[in-house]
């Protein structure tokens, strides 16, 4: 016998529909599995916070809240949570969870502190990556100062150390490195140049104001020379910070260690394993680790110093 066009069409719909069942079935036993916070948590440990919150949207068993299940957080925050809860004490010392924030957000903040230091944002028409290192940077030309800053590297409380590479004279050429407030989008802004201590950007500086900015010391930078200025980008001009220990510092050295200690509120320099000095006190909030240069300048940042 042989089938008639109806027939077979019969034939293929019933196979369609029959795989059609097999993938709803292979689906439903994803979405079971996954229902499971262990499986979940499990799972959330293999994840970027970006694809967590992916997972969260895309899948509504995920991505509810259950008051009478996790506090009113839905299963993906959930994992989150215990996954931060799991971190070392220092860690979680380092990451004090701010008000209203949430748990997917504050995981992302833990997979950034493990995470080597990269400079997130470029701002300015004249830098880019060193050879497509996003822990280094040059300048392109000597058209216009320009910034890069650890951006997703928020730092809020703790001691954070950071070492930058610096060609020995070249900061006193015109390239600094120190501390800013966060400024996220600002690399999207696509600014001929920019330099924090310009009193140009101070207006737009100051709208990014939140209740994470605490004091006034929003930016510090130091120069290879010694010298170390400040701002909170009010007034005309930033103003110098005069530190004990400049007279034993040596501009000839290129590698620098940096210690941003927010429990005493304090920035220091170091020097071949040593401190030479603290730069300036007062500091508080939220900072993110920055370089500015112009020019053809090299600057490269690691996570630590060899203490």
């Amino acid at each position: 016998h042989t089938p008639n066009r109806g027939e077979a069409r019969e034939h293929i719909d019933g196979m369609e529909c029959a795989r059609g069942a097999a993938k709803r079935q292979r689906v439903s036993t994803v979405e079971s599995a996954l229902a499971s916070i262990d499986v979940l948590g499990h799972l959330a440990a293999f994840l970027e916070a970006g694809e967590l919150c992916q997972v969260r949207a895309t899948c509504k068993a995920l991505g509810s809240s259950d008051q009478s299940t996790f506090d009113g957080l839905s299963m993906a925050e959930e994992a989150a949570r215990r996954i931060f809860e799991s971190a070392s004490d220092e860690e979680k010392a380092m990451l004090p969870r701010h008000d209203g924030e949430g748990w997917i957000e504050l995981y992302h903040h833990l997979l950034m502190l493990r995470a080597r230091l990269t400079f997130d944002q470029l701002l300015g028409r004249s830098v880019d990556y060193q050879a497509g290192d996003e822990a280094a940077v040059h300048g392109t030309s000597d058209a216009g100062a320009s910034s890069a800053i650890c951006g997703n590297h928020v730092m809020r409380a703790g001691k954070h150390w950071a070492t930058f590479v610096v060609p020995a004279g070249a900061l006193s050429a015109g390239a600094t490195v120190g501390v800013i407030r966060p400024l996220p989008g600002w690399d999207q802004r696509t600014l001929e140049e920019f330099l924090p201590i310009n009193s140009r950007h101070w207006d737009g500086l100051r709208r990014e104001r939140s209740t994470r900015w605490v004091g006034d010391v929003h930016f510090c930078h130091f120069y290879h020379t010694g010298e170390c200025y400040y701002s909170n980008w009010e007034g005309v001009q930033d103003q110098r910070s005069y530190w004990e220990g400049i007279d034993n510092y040596d501009a000839n050295i290129g590698m620098l260690g940096m210690l941003l200690d927010l429990d005493s509120g304090t920035l220091s320099v170091y020097q071949n394993g040593q401190r030479v000095g603290i730069l300036k006190d007062g500091l508080a909030g939220v900072y993110c680790w920055i370089t500015c240069f112009s020019g053809f300048r090299f600057v490269a940042i690691e996570r630590g110093y060899d203490v």
